[in-house]
């Protein structure tokens, strides 16, 4: 269904809205009214002062409540694979990181197999160093560390015989068994930003995962979404590879539905080709939620799963 925009959007894995009642019916309303993708975050534990300047905001200050509840990502995505049959699960993002490789990949590739083939990794190398000092994780070079977190998976997904031999992982005599549904592998789209980045995801990935305030901002940087692409673009044709291959996915910090409605042609025309949709502010009504996802749904044609 070219030309038409997939919307997916974050599951209410924190706060009041995260029990087993309210992730069925939001998981399956999104199906059943046609979204293409439900998503997750990633947080082990929060710590209860949180000194480090969140990302994804203006002010730095992180959005959600860190006393609130927050579930676990690969479970909570497993949780869903279960109660849905044709949604994509996607996570926005895992925090390579804080697990093993190894462990990782395997769980990945066993909820590809359950859910037949709808897991949509997206990775990052996090950015709160409170919770990386309680995971006795270190936190300095962690992209370099994300980066052969990729490089592991894609042995583990793709060889038959894996072997590997990195700065941080290593391993031989090894296999892992069943290989992910997906062929070559599940989708792998990289968060962040910069060249450093980019080079990242033209290197290793399938696409491209930022936060978006306004189709010509980026929180992160207080970039421009535009010439961000551009640059990812001019990277990729650089280095031989067609920038159409790249898929870009922008989540959204927005309010209202309206905004969204107001918004998503413009995206469409920068070259986003997926949005998730991301409602804070109503993370403790799922009635309010269910409304908002409805009148996107009526209002605006939307790519199935």
């Amino acid at each position: 269904m070219e030309g038409i925009m997939k919307i997916g959007f974050m599951l209410p894995v924190f706060g009041e809205m995260a029990t087993s009642k309210n992730i069925i019916e939001m998981a399956q309303l999104a199906e059943n009214r046609g979204f293409e993708s439900i998503w997750t975050n990633d947080h082990v534990i929060m710590p209860t002062q949180i000194e480090t300047p969140y990302p994804y905001s203006k002010s730095g200050d992180y959005i959600a409540d860190p006393k609130g509840n927050q579930l676990e990502a690969y479970t909570s995505l497993a949780f869903v694979a279960g109660c849905t049959k044709k949604i994509r699960l996607g996570f926005s993002i895992t925090v390579a990181p804080y697990r093993h490789p190894l462990v990782t990949g395997k769980m990945i590739a066993s909820m590809d197999i359950l859910s037949n083939g709808r897991i949509i990794v997206g990775v990052g190398a996090g950015w709160l160093n409170e919770e990386f000092d309680a995971l006795g994780v270190p936190s300095s070079r962690k992209w370099e560390r994300t980066e052969e977190h990729i490089r592991v998976w894609k042995e583990l997904w793709t060889a038959e015989e894996p072997n590997f031999e990195g700065e941080f992982y290593r391993f031989s005599n090894v296999q892992s068994r069943p290989q992910p549904m997906q062929r070559p592998h599940p989708p792998i789209t990289i968060g962040g930003n910069g060249k450093a980045c980019f080079r990242r995801i033209v290197e290793l990935a399938d696409g491209w995962q930022v936060v978006s305030e306004a189709p010509n901002d980026v929180y992160s940087l207080d970039g421009d979404l535009v010439k961000d692409l551009a640059t990812l673009h001019q990277m990729a044709e650089e280095a031989g590879r067609d920038p159409k291959t790249i898929e870009v996915t922008t989540v959204i910090i927005a309010g209202t539905a309206d905004s969204v409605l107001r918004d998503l042609p413009h995206y469409e025309q920068i070259g986003v080709s997926r949005l998730i949709l991301d409602f804070p502010a109503f993370e403790s009504d799922p009635d309010k939620m269910a409304k908002i996802l409805d009148k996107i749904a009526s209002e605006t044609p939307i790519q199935n799963a």
